[in-house]
């Protein structure tokens, strides 16, 4: 059987079309007017029959030549539109492949940035909660120490009016030791009584006085109490101030990295839009190339019919 639609039809055509020129229908001259196409046992096979039916073979009529060619040029678009369509199939996916691909490639470094900025933005937010949470305490510390320092200034108060109080009981006991020795001096009878009222005066007086001064030695070991404390938040408080400058440089440092994370997501913006433009063009001509395979299409089938009306019917 012939190959490739190969039939005795189209071998004797081409064979009357050879003589017509003049050449001599060899083998090769027919397959090359076939379009190279049938295996040349089969065109020898045909040459053969073609030869034993007349050696005086008649010139091929216009009938016969037209039915030639059009079936020859019918089966060269077919080889060309399909050798065409195949191509343009292999390029488009090709195609399709590098813009799939590309795609994804974008795709994957878009949510990459975005889940970027959503951790960054979240640190941001931690940070921004975290020097919130200091910054009260901050407060109450500053409160604290004002309370501490109305405290040192009460206690500080209270020992001047100790020490008023001291200052006035001495000037009484030295005035009671002037009245005293008046006394012995008027009264040398009641000497004995007024030296023990004295005496008593006195002790008490020594009482009161050894009283004040461990009250006063109390708020003073208060005071030292209180002044360590202030000293010790005063300490914090430098901490704190120092964890507050390192938080608000970390502060600095996410939101410069969150700039350059923007300017990276607007520039894959920027990328995706130009490979939209790049794809448009080669749309345009995969839908130009569509219209010229439905034309050819067309024309194939055109001549496909005129084949078939030019084909006597067996």
């Amino acid at each position: 059987m012939a190959r490739g639609g190969i039939n005795k039809t189209l071998v004797h055509a081409a064979r009357g079309a050879l003589l017509a020129r003049g050449l001599h229908p060899s083998i090769d001259l027919v397959r090359v007017e076939l379009g190279n196409t049938g295996s040349k046992s089969t065109i020898q096979r045909y040459l053969k029959e073609l030869s034993n039916v007349t050696d005086n073979p008649l010139p091929p009529t216009v009938d016969e030549e037209v039915l030639s060619f059009v079936g020859s040029l019918a089966e060269r678009l077919t080889q060309n539109a399909q050798k065409a369509i195949a191509e343009e199939r292999g390029q488009l996916d090709r195609q399709k492949l590098s813009y799939t691909e590309e795609r994804t490639q974008l795709r994957e470094r878009l949510e990459q940035a975005l889940t970027t900025i959503t951790q960054v933005t979240s640190a941001l937010e931690q940070q921004r909660q975290c020097e919130r949470i200091l910054r009260e305490q901050l407060q109450d510390s500053e409160g604290e120490r004002q309370q501490l320092r109305q405290l040192v200034t009460g206690q500080q108060q209270m020992l001047e009016e100790r020490a008023t109080q001291l200052q006035s009981l001495e000037e009484k006991h030295q005035h009671a030791r002037e009245g005293l020795e008046h006394y012995r001096q008027e009264q040398l009878a009641q000497r004995g009584q007024e030296l023990r009222r004295h005496d008593e005066q006195t002790e008490q007086l020594r009482k009161d006085l050894r009283s004040l001064q461990n009250a006063q030695l109390a708020k003073q070991e208060e005071l030292v109490t209180v002044y360590r404390d202030q000293e010790r938040l005063l300490t914090e408080h430098r901490a704190h101030q120092l964890e507050l400058r390192q938080l608000s440089q970390a502060l600095r440092d996410s939101q410069q990295r969150q700039d350059g994370l923007s300017t990276q997501l607007q520039q894959l913006k920027t990328e995706h839009a130009v490979l939209g433009e790049r794809v448009k063009p080669y749309l345009l001509q995969h839908r130009k190339d569509r219209r010229q395979l439905r034309e050819q299409s067309r024309q194939i089938e055109t001549l496909q019919r005129l084949l078939r009306q030019l084909t006597p019917s067996p």
